[in-house]
């Protein structure tokens, strides 16, 4: 049974790395102080966007539709500067100098193939449980960065990639005892 009056509020946290597996890690893998991203600004948004075809009989009317392409992203604007963040939404080169004392993150302009990343953004409900939503993508749509009178965010869209089979994106909802009691009830 659903709570048709529970209306989430709050942030939640991102984490964020470079994937290279062929199953979704467990969530302990996943949620680690390594893949956090650190604060955001903007909150984390998710965009779903199916291609519909309609069939349509010799009256134009639609006698049946069927979902063609399914297209999903992510969004959100990173507070927390870390170049190495930056390397994933894009194909520049992260290197760390420690002798020079420089990290840097350069942008060759040959046309590389982009970071496959996976990405995960956790609310945390008033109950406690949690909220996932774990994505596979790619950062192609690139980043934004505005050096102003505020708080610097990198603002960056990833969109999925169907690299496991079967798997384009999910939500993962957990639920309090009673909640679960009352899908078995059904």
């Amino acid at each position: 049974m659903n709570d048709i009056n529970e209306i989430l509020i709050g942030a939640c946290d991102v984490y964020m790395y470079e994937f290279a597996g062929a199953e979704v890690p467990e969530s302990a893998t996943i949620e680690t102080d390594e893949h956090n991203v650190g604060h955001c600004s903007s909150g984390f948004t998710v965009d779903y966007k199916p291609t519909k075809y309609d069939v349509k009989n010799q009256y134009g009317q639609i006698v049946k539709s069927a979902v063609t392409e399914e297209a999903i992203s992510a969004k959100t604007g990173v507070l927390t500067w870390n170049l190495a963040n930056m390397a994933l939404l894009s194909t520049g080169e992260y290197t760390e100098d420690k002798e020079g004392a420089v990290r840097k993150l350069v942008f060759t302009g040959k046309g590389k193939a982009l970071k496959t990343v996976l990405i995960r953004a956790v609310h945390t409900k008033e109950n406690g449980k949690k909220i996932r939503f774990t994505m596979i993508g790619q950062g192609g749509s690139g980043f934004a960065i505005a050096f102003e009178n505020k708080e610097v965010t990198i603002d960056a869209e990833i969109t999925g990639i169907k690299k496991i089979d079967g798997f384009l994106a999910s939500f993962e909802e957990e639920l309090t005892e009673e909640e679960a009691a009352a899908i078995i009830a059904a």
